[in-house]
């Protein structure tokens, strides 16, 4: 059993990493961090570990083999470096970083300690994903060549959470493009070589921010593959749920259409409330069990000596191509990979 301390106790640590350890017999959760206080007493109510507002402290443990990095974008390098040069093995929340000179450093100091590193991309181990990908790579739609992706919600945070500020979360590009720029590799097996973007500030928060809020981003692969993408958090309030998400994957021989909308167990309508899809995950970007798998899948990688199914080589591309978006965002031109 690996002894695991948890850093950073916020929406995605306490909502989805924290309780996915209760399914997960190989791994026990003995400490967990948080700058808030209030978030990391929360945090060792609920799951019976020694709480911290520094994560040094629990870098300083011997017992613990393995930490869970759940902070905002730019202090993933940080916590995760000083965790590898501690002899840990780390699981980090994505993207990997915020430049691509951090994300380098990261593999630099894993290749130099011994240890594992993985970033969450945890797209990969939703079950409806992961069998749209197993469908893709039997052949069942012939070979792909184009991919339409849209993930759409209405940002729930306040103007001063991190996810606004370009310097620390990057806007909706960096946290929620580099889903679909990892995914878009995925289902290709292939890198991009071009990327465009065009993107816009449409809520007054992210106008204030200076950060993007709306995108649409398109990739260009080799051999004239195509992926397309809208990444949003400037739809309506209450937008979102079982309207999240939209795929199409067109291939030389067929399509696979994915929508949440069509996977939602029942539709409720009122004459006062009109009609309700019902919200039945509480993360509109994945399912409770994603989360559950990808942990799962990380510490059997520790204890059985195997490698990732996410390598640090498809975290860093990711993370290039969404950067190579922002960047395009920003100039009004194609960067080319």
């Amino acid at each position: 059993m690996l002894r695991v301390g948890l850093i950073g106790c916020g929406n995605i640590g306490l909502g989805g990493h924290l309780p996915a350890y209760i399914h997960i017999p190989e791994a026990e959760m003995v400490a967990v961090c948080d700058i808030v206080e209030e978030r990391a007493q929360e945090a060792a109510r609920l799951s019976g570990a020694t709480p911290y507002t520094d994560y040094r402290e629990i870098l300083k443990r011997e017992d613990i083999e393995m930490v869970d990095i759940c902070l905002p974008t730019d202090l993933h390098a940080q916590a995760a470096i000083a965790a590898i040069k501690a002899g840990k093995h780390v699981l980090c929340e994505k993207p990997m970083a915020h430049t691509l000179k951090a994300a380098k450093a990261m593999i630099e100091a894993m290749r130099e300690n011994g240890v594992k590193l993985m970033v969450g991309h945890v797209r990969r181990f939703d079950h409806r994903y992961a069998s749209i990908k197993a469908q893709v790579d039997a052949g069942k739609v012939g070979r792909p060549i184009f991919i339409r992706l849209a993930e759409r919600q209405f940002l729930p945070f306040p103007p001063d959470a991190w996810h606004w500020d370009t310097r620390r979360g990057g806007g909706v590009i960096l946290d929620i493009g580099v889903h679909v720029t990892d995914m878009f590799r995925w289902f290709f097996c292939e890198d991009a070589i071009e990327v465009y973007a065009i993107a816009k500030s449409v809520r007054e928060t992210a106008q204030a921010a200076g950060s993007f809020d709306h995108a649409l981003i398109t990739c260009k692969l080799p051999g004239g593959k195509v992926g397309f993408a809208e990444v949003s958090w400037a739809y309506p309030k209450g937008f979102g749920g079982a309207l999240y998400a939209h795929l199409d994957i067109v291939g030389t021989e067929g399509k696979i259409h994915y929508s949440d909308e069509d996977t939602n167990p029942m539709l409720v309508y009122s004459p006062e409330r009109g009609h309700e899809l019902p919200l039945y995950f509480r993360f509109m970007s994945t399912t409770e069990y994603a989360f559950e798998e990808e942990i799962r899948h990380f510490v059997r990688c520790i204890l059985k000596d195997r490698e990732p199914a996410v390598s640090l080589e498809d975290a860093y591309a990711a993370l290039e191509m969404a950067l190579a978006a922002q960047r395009s965002a920003e100039t009004g031109e194609p960067v080319k990979l």
